[in-house]
């Protein structure tokens, strides 16, 4: 929140542009099914995604890369050396970037094509084990 909080609103100037929809969604009534948002089956697509994307060693080497591309970090310092150019969120929690899914922190880049920053492949084999 704005006010109040342990983190005393460190991201209140990243947020302020974000508003809640005034429409309310009762997801349990929406037709939508969601179920590929279990963990099972999330972490299979998303297992493709991430080991099908090229990879690449900079920005200015995904963006003139067709198709998804995925950069590896080696520590939180390269990440965030990655990360701050981009506008992405740079802190950690535990050793483990802010917006990170086991790691992977994904953006867009100008032709809409996905940027996975990523641990080293090995560390992402054992993270997504049970999805491979």
């Amino acid at each position: 929140g704005t006010k109040g909080g342990a983190s005393v609103n460190q991201f209140g100037r990243l947020n302020s542009g974000v508003w809640l929809n005034p429409t309310a969604v009762d997801f349990e009534k929406e037709e939508s099914d969601l179920t590929y948002l279990l963990p099972d089956r999330f972490d299979r697509v998303y297992w493709h995604l991430l080991h099908s994307a090229t990879r690449v060693f900079s920005v200015e080497e995904a963006k003139k890369t067709t198709g998804n591309t995925r950069i590896e970090y080696q520590s939180l310092k390269q990440y965030q050396m990655i990360a701050k150019p981009l506008g992405l969120f740079t802190d950690e929690k535990a050793g483990i970037p802010r917006t990170a899914y086991k790691g992977v922190i994904e953006t867009r880049l100008q032709n809409n094509q996905f940027l996975f920053l990523t641990p080293r492949m090995e560390q992402l084999q054992k993270d997504f084990e049970a999805a491979i």
